[in-house]
């Protein structure tokens, strides 16, 4: 196992272990490790992952799924302008007070 690999399945588990029952995916090939390790711990049943192609959307799911159940909703993109496309919905989330 390669060491982006291994981080990655460490932090999807501290997700979990800290509270995260979904996670949002706008997949892309530098997040490529991060997303495996989410769908496996999908694949085991230890959360549930919502993939969208669009991260504007992805970054709006995640705000209402975290709206809605209280926790931490983690929300994945890949690097670059992507993660400039969640900037609405971190915004909301923040003066809401919303985990995201």
């Amino acid at each position: 196992m390669n060491p982006s690999t291994a981080f990655a399945g460490v932090m999807v588990d501290e997700l979990i272990r800290g509270g995260v029952q979904h996670a949002v995916l706008a997949p892309g090939s530098r997040s490529a490790p991060v997303a495996l390790a989410l769908a496996s711990a999908e694949r085991s049943g230890r959360l549930r992952l919502h993939v969208r192609t669009d991260e504007r959307s992805a970054g709006f799911l995640a705000l209402g799924l975290a709206k809605g159940s209280g926790r931490p909703v983690p929300v994945l993109t890949t690097s670059g302008t992507a993660a400039a496309h969640l900037h609405a919905a971190v915004l909301e989330a923040s003066y809401s007070g919303v985990p995201l």
